[in-house]
């Protein structure tokens, strides 16, 4: 028999603990304009971006209110610091809020796009876990109100990408908004979250995901049909794992049972989007599980990780052995070759980086997954010791 793959616990949590917390909360915070800074150049140096997308921001306020939660001393200051910016600068007058900000704050890009709503939204959840301030709870509920007015689609049928879309359908939005809808619900315990959370759930079992592939599109038809254009093909294997993630950490929130979507799409990602040899994530498959972008790029890692974490919590798999290789490919091929406490975010076909940037964005995918597979740490190494 082969022995079990080890996983590498110790460096997990002094990369994110040692390492890129402490590098982020220095050289990821502008200290002039209030905020978070977009992204660094490859040595780790201040890129001087002439704009914030409020994603960014948002996914920021995330990553040191978490680190507060877990104890990192100065998490909850620069989370303090983040919010104050997003609050004084991200928010229109009718309660949505902008795509991009300028540097210093003013508002560059005004458009209300779903996917920055829906980080807003999670921000939201985070900063309620770290405060319990009615006000964060009223504030994600009047964001929620905005979203309705601007963005819902006509059908009924979840909202669009963003103000005056004339585009295909997206999941990913949706996936987003989701993940939102659930941090939310647990920390207020307001059933308009939950009853969100469950509509979008809803329409993803009922017309996003293929029920019996479990293939997971990103660009549908206005009526969430599938859509005949190479677009309409694409799957993104990344975002299966991720959705297989979210429906597991659904399922005792928002009180719904989507194990077997999140085993279809656990399974068809593991089988067509992932690389042979290496066990890295694709980008980009299609329908028929062919490899239409063969790139590797560091967030389909951190999904995969959190996938198969489920799969082993939630639906009892012995995933201990992908648990290691997905950690061992995001600490030896993407954390360890770049500046510490930062990343190289992505690979081309031959592994090869493919970078100009080092985006802050990311810390989000691997703060997340890193926080998820140590929290389950006792258990997995329980799971070892009954096999010794």
């Amino acid at each position: 028999m082969l022995a079990q793959k080890s996983i590498n616990f110790t460096a997990v949590n002094d990369w994110l603990f040692d390492q890129a917390l402490p590098f982020w909360a220095e050289a990821g915070v502008d200290r002039v304009n209030g905020g978070f800074v977009e992204h660094l150049t490859l040595k780790a140096e201040n890129a001087h971006a002439p704009f914030k997308r409020v994603r960014a921001q948002a996914r920021q306020i995330y990553c040191f209110s978490q680190a507060a939660l877990l104890g990192w001393s100065d998490g909850a200051a620069v989370a303090d610091h983040g919010w104050d910016f997003l609050q004084r600068h991200g928010r229109r007058e009718d309660g949505a809020w902008v795509r991009r900000l300028a540097p210093d704050g003013s508002q560059l890009d005004t458009t209300c796009d779903a996917y920055d709503m829906a980080f807003v939204l999670f921000a939201h959840a985070w900063r309620h876990k770290v405060t319990k301030d009615p006000a964060v709870e009223a504030s994600a509920l009047a964001t929620l109100d905005a979203l309705d007015r601007t963005l819902a689609h006509p059908s009924g049928l979840g909202w669009l990408a963003e103000e005056g879309d004339a585009g295909p359908r997206q999941q990913n939005p949706h996936m987003h908004l989701i993940e939102a809808a659930i941090e939310l619900a647990e920390t207020t315990g307001n059933e308009r979250f939950q009853a969100f959370g469950r509509t979008i759930a809803a329409l993803f079992g009922e017309r996003i995901l293929n029920r019996e592939t479990g293939v997971l599109r990103e660009f549908f038809a206005p009526d969430w049909s599938a859509l005949d254009t190479p677009a309409g093909r694409i799957v993104e294997p990344g975002h299966q794992l991720e959705w297989a993630w979210i429906l597991e950490r659904a399922a005792p929130i928002l009180e719904i049972d989507m194990s077997r979507e999140a085993d279809l799409l656990h399974a068809h990602a593991e089988k067509h989007g992932i690389a042979p040899v290496t066990g890295l994530t694709y980008d980009q498959v299609d329908v028929d599980g062919k490899v239409i972008l063969g790139d590797h790029r560091s967030w389909p890692q951190t999904e995969a990780l959190k996938a198969n974490l489920a799969m082993l919590e939630g639906r009892g798999l012995d995933t201990r052995d992908r648990i290691a290789v997905c950690v061992d490919n995001l600490l030896e091929r993407y954390l360890a070759p770049a500046p510490t406490g930062t990343w190289i975010d992505q690979l081309d076909s031959k592994l090869k980086p493919r970078v100009d940037k080092i985006p802050s964005t990311t810390l989000y995918h691997v703060q997340l997954a890193f926080t998820e597979l140590l929290r389950l740490q006792p258990a997995i190494q329980s799971m070892d010791a009954d096999a010794a």
